[in-house]
C-alpha cells in the first residue's frame, strides 16, 4: 500500500509537470509529499478500504501463507507499549512479543487475562500504527472477537467466529465492550503458555476461510 501511495504521487508530479512546467511540478512535489508524509497512515488505512471495496486484495490474499510459526522477538514493539500498558492495569499478564516470519512488517504482542478468559493481540505495522484484538474461545470451536482496528474487515469470516468492529476506540473501551457483549458460558480458560498456539491457529483458520472466498 505504500508503494501505491508514492506511485499516486509520482504520477500527479508527472501530470502536474506536463501542465503546468517545472515550477508548478516543484510546488506539487512540495505541497503532495508533505501531506502524504504528514497523513501517511490515514491515506494507507483509506487506500486499503478502496481496495477492498473494488476487489483489489484477491493477490494480496492469494500471496499469504496458510499458516505460520510464530518465532519469539527481541523485545516489544514501541507503538504497542501503551496498549501493552493499558491491558495490564486491567489484569492481562504478558504472554510474549513475537515475530512473524513470513509477515516480516508485523510484530506482535500477546497477553492474557486468565480470570475473564480473553486473549488479547496487539498488531503493529509502521503504515498503520498499533491495533488490539481482544478474542474469547469457546468449548463449541466458536470464537468471539472485538477489534478496535481501523483497516477493514475480511469479507467473510469461518463458521463460528464472530468480530465486533469499534474502529480507533481505546483498548479499555474495547475491552468494557468485549465484557459486556460476549455471549456466556463454555469459555475456554487460556494460559500465557497457549497464547502463541491459538494465535496461529485463528490466523490459519480466517487465512483459508479468506483464500477459499477470494476476498
Amino acid at each position: 500500500m505504500p508503494l501505491l501511495i508514492w506511485g499516486v504521487y509520482l504520477a500527479g508530479a508527472l501530470v502536474t509537470r506536463y501542465f503546468f512546467g517545472r515550477e508548478g511540478a516543484l510546488v506539487y512535489a512540495a505541497l503532495v509529499g508533505l501531506v502524504i508524509a504528514v497523513f501517511r497512515k490515514p491515506l494507507t488505512i483509506a487506500l486499503t478500504h478502496a481496495a477492498s471495496k473494488l476487489g483489489l486484495m484477491k493477490a494480496t490474499i492469494h500471496k499469504l501463507p496458510m499458516s505460520i510459526d510464530l518465532a519469539r522477538a527481541a523485545s516489544l514493539d514501541e507503538a504497542a507499549k501503551p496498549i501493552a500498558a493499558q491491558l495490564a492495569a486491567a489484569g492481562f499478564e504478558d504472554a510474549g512479543a513475537w515475530d512473524i516470519p513470513p509477515l516480516p512488517k508485523i510484530k506482535l504482542a500477546l497477553m492474557v487475562h486468565r480470570g475473564d478468559r480473553f486473549l488479547a493481540a496487539i498488531e503493529t505495522a509502521a503504515p498503520i500504527g498499533a491495533q488490539v484484538n481482544i478474542h474469547t474461545l469457546y468449548d463449541d470451536g466458536g470464537v468471539v472477537s472485538f477489534t478496535n482496528s481501523r483497516l477493514p474487515a475480511p469479507p467473510v469470516l469461518p463458521d463460528g467466529l464472530s468480530l465486533t468492529r469499534m474502529p480507533g476506540v481505546t483498548p479499555t473501551a474495547l475491552l468494557d465492550a468485549a465484557r459486556r457483549e460476549r455471549r456466556r458460558g463454555g469459555m475456554i480458560t487460556l494460559t500465557t503458555e497457549d497464547a502463541p498456539r491459538i494465535y496461529e491457529q485463528l490466523y490459519a483458520r480466517i487465512t483459508r476461510s479468506r483464500k477459499a472466498h477470494g476476498k
